[in-house]
């Protein structure tokens, strides 16, 4: 049992015995609790690699977009949670770097194509397959299933809009904070759509089992 999963187990004992309620009741909290200790340490790696390669506002952002539609679409996940901050940190860095460094200096008509394919993709794959569940957490229920697949797109579309704001803005006035932005969202969830893909989960599998013989 991992920090994380032995916290959140604390936690709800801790619950249980000061609010008097019931196992189910426990269980929820251990998973609310869960989720958000989770979060809280995947946020603070991402700040401190994001400070040291001077990435930490697309670091942040880009890992921001991602979390936000996962928590409706669903997709891939790594078999531990260290494993799984260590990949999700390794990706937002990586992605940091590119769009610091060399993406949103890129002209606007070049911005526009990729944000097109990006949003476009992530838009088609969420319609096709959003949510994708896991065997350990299996969605049984068809109203929740389409209530997922529709708060997903909400989310797509919400991220259109302000990715297209952010183009208009650097074309207007010209600043790398809007290209940043604009590709912070993009690239988000175009990876997010990626890991609903047969070919991602498989991808992300592979590289979560040579994780196992490091962490």
């Amino acid at each position: 049992m991992s920090l994380t999963e032995r916290m959140s187990s604390a936690i709800g004992r801790k619950a249980k015995l000061a609010l008097n309620i019931d196992g189910d009741a426990e269980k929820i909290i251990v998973y609310g609790a869960f989720n958000l200790l989770q979060t809280i340490w995947s946020i603070i790696w991402i700040i401190i690699i994001g400070l040291l390669f001077n990435v930490l506002y697309e670091a942040l952002l880009f890992s921001i977009i991602i979390s936000v539609l996962k928590k409706y679409s669903g997709g891939a996940h790594a078999s531990s949670p260290s494993r799984c901050i260590v990949i999700g940190t390794a990706i937002s860095i990586g992605v940091g770097m590119l769009i610091n460094r060399y993406l949103c200096y890129l002209n606007e008509t070049v911005l526009m194509a990729i944000g097109v394919f990006a949003l476009g993709f992530g838009l088609l794959i969420v319609i096709n397959r959003a949510p994708v569940d896991s065997a350990k957490k299996p969605i049984v229920n068809a109203k929740m299933k389409k209530r997922l697949k529709n708060s997903s797109i909400i989310v797509i579309l919400i991220y259109i809009l302000l990715a297209s704001v952010m183009l208009i803005l650097y074309s207007i006035y010209p600043k790398i904070i809007y290209s940043r932005t604009m590709l912070c969202i993009s690239l988000g969830v175009l990876w997010q759509s990626i890991t609903l893909t047969i070919t991602g989960i498989s991808f992300l599998n592979k590289v979560d089992f040579v994780l196992k013989y490091i962490i």
